[in-house]
């Protein structure tokens, strides 16, 4: 199960990265939205996927859902992953230019947020090492 969280995850993040590149990159193709909107969608999916098999690989072993810093930072990200796509279908029907700039500043917040949770899941897995990011960073500015 474990896999299938981080599996869907990691699909997730990078196809929501991909359809944000794209509407950074190639707005000037005609395409542009299309393939937007088929990164985001699918991303949301995946994430979603993600959070469905993680309450179940939660429920197998402990049970104690929304125990560690991780699963709460992920129940907003979940939110935030929502929101984002609820007012990129919005912004589509209604044409309004203040719920564009909302669904821009949300993912923008979604990605930060999906960048966060999987460095905290690679840490709470003993996969990375907050200390080894510290230690980077600080080497980084040297």
């Amino acid at each position: 199960m474990v896999t299938i969280h981080a599996g869907c995850m990691l699909v997730g993040f990078l196809s929501m990265a991909a359809g944000a590149a794209t509407a950074l990159f190639m707005r000037d193709k005609p395409w542009w939205l299309r393939v937007h909107r088929r990164f985001g969608s699918a991303g949301a999916v995946c994430v979603l996927f993600g959070f469905v098999a993680a309450l179940f690989m939660v429920s197998r072993q402990t049970g104690q859902h929304f125990a560690v810093p991780h699963a709460w930072l992920g129940l907003v990200t979940i939110l935030f992953v929502l929101c984002t796509y609820t007012l990129g279908v919005t912004q589509l029907k209604r044409k309004a230019v203040r719920v564009r700039s909302l669904h821009r500043w949300s993912g923008r917040v979604t990605l930060a947020l999906l960048s966060l949770n999987v460095v905290s899941g690679l840490s709470l897995a003993g996969v990375l090492l907050i200390e080894q990011i510290i230690s980077f960073i600080r080497d980084g500015q040297n």
